[in-house]
């Protein structure tokens, strides 16, 4: 078995750029808030994936309350987007398991 290749670190910058990007069919009030309130997860600072990982999940459920339809759909794929940008900040291949 050999290791899966890794993407590199997603910077701060290019989650910005992703998210703005992606806006799920969001009005842009709610895709802006999205990505301001995610890109405060992506510049701090975390000791761990998990914590990183929970960080994305009390964003998530602080933006669901009272969302609907496809801004519920833009604060699930900056959701994602943030999954990923842990992932990548803090996953490491042990290729000698």
């Amino acid at each position: 078995m050999g290791c899966a290749k890794i993407q590199p670190i997603m910077t701060p910058q290019e989650f910005e750029a992703d998210c703005r990007a992606n806006a799920a069919g969001a009005d842009a009030a709610c895709a802006s808030k999205v990505c301001e309130v995610y890109q405060a997860v992506v510049t701090d600072y975390y000791d761990t994936m998990e914590g990183c990982y929970a960080a994305c999940k009390d964003r998530a459920a602080s933006l669901e309350t009272g969302a609907t339809g496809q801004c519920l759909a833009k604060i699930h794929k900056a959701r994602d987007t943030c999954r990923d940008f842990c992932n990548r900040k803090f996953y490491r291949c042990n290729c000698a398991k």
